[in-house]
């Protein structure tokens, strides 16, 4: 019995510890995506705010002469916007150009283009998407969903950046530029860490598959996105196997719809290692019992020959 309970103590601190390093991995990993993430952003905030800086861009509210902002815009944001020489360019800094942009009028509406040709093409739906409730003093952060060239649905990351007056200093429209969210690892991922974007109730992901996406929003309603909640990590059942389940918000305080990070890590690899580690201690402690009841019947053999001769 006390052999009994010592081994299954033993099993258990042996897996606790196991699981420990595995959430450590986890966590490391998901740190490293953070802080790329959160560089990447940087990047794009600081090109943005460049852009709005721009006194073509700000001549044109100041002086109401809308007619010529997007034929100024598309010298001023020709560098930004993405195409066949700039991807051929720039492949150290993937996601840094733009796939759309839109200026938005002291009511949040979108200015409408002559043409979609150097501004990126957004149907009137996609563009509804962009409105917001006011002018924001701030960058806001959101995200749509738009058709592609290639007649894919695909999720775009939207960055609001307000245009402030050279000279009254107040906030007069607000430029909305469209890119391609940010990635890390996906389906090459060592560890299988898979990534999407939850908003508008649904699962927006290029590294999970379509059955384990649908798996994904059955088993957790209102799970992630519920109100207040900010982030947290849970455990579903996809597909048959187990994952660790984070979520985070990515648009705190915006005045976009809210969206979330989803990232799942498959727990198939820690349950194996502590199913191993358990026959293994049950194994060994099997083995260590049957030595010491051998040894014991030897011993209690060799101490009882001396009251049998005694009792004869």
């Amino acid at each position: 019995s006390l052999t009994a309970l010592a081994l299954y103590f033993a099993q258990r601190s042996l897996a606790a510890n196991v699981q420990e390093d595995l959430e450590r991995r986890f966590q490391g990993e998901l740190d490293a995506r953070q802080n790329a993430q959160e560089v990447r952003h940087a990047a794009l905030v600081e090109r943005c705010r460049a852009l709005v800086r721009k006194p073509r861009i700000q001549a044109a509210f100041e002086d109401n002469a809308l007619d010529l902002l997007y034929l100024n815009a598309e010298d001023e944001l020709r560098d930004m916007m993405e195409g066949a020489a700039e991807r051929a360019a720039d492949q150290a800094s993937p996601g840094l150009h733009a796939k759309f942009y839109r200026f938005l009028d002291r009511q949040g509406a979108v200015i409408p283009p002559p043409g979609a040709r150097a501004v990126g093409a957004l149907r009137p739906e996609e563009e509804a998407q962009l409105v917001l409730p006011g002018l924001p003093d701030t960058q806001q952060l959101g995200y749509l969903v738009r058709q592609d060239v290639d007649g894919s649905t695909a999720v775009s990351e939207v960055i609001a950046m307000p245009i402030v007056s050279s000279e009254t200093g107040e906030v007069i429209a607000a430029l909305a530029l469209g890119f391609k969210p940010f990635e890390f690892g996906g389906k090459r991922g060592r560890s299988g860490m898979k990534s999407g974007i939850w908003f508008g109730g649904r699962l927006h992901s290029s590294s999970l598959s379509g059955a384990a996406a649908l798996a994904l929003m059955r088993e957790v309603p209102g799970g992630i996105a519920v109100p207040g909640r900010t982030g947290g990590s849970l455990r579903v059942n996809l597909e048959g196997t187990l994952h660790l389940l984070f979520s985070k918000r990515l648009n705190p305080a915006s005045l976009f719809p809210p969206a979330y990070e989803v990232c799942v890590y498959p727990l198939s690899g820690l349950i194996a290692r502590q199913s191993l580690l358990r026959w293994q201690v049950l194994g060994a402690g099997a083995l260590l019992l049957l030595v010491g009841l051998a040894a014991s019947h030897l011993v209690s053999t060799r101490l009882s020959a001396p009251v049998e001769k005694l009792a004869v």
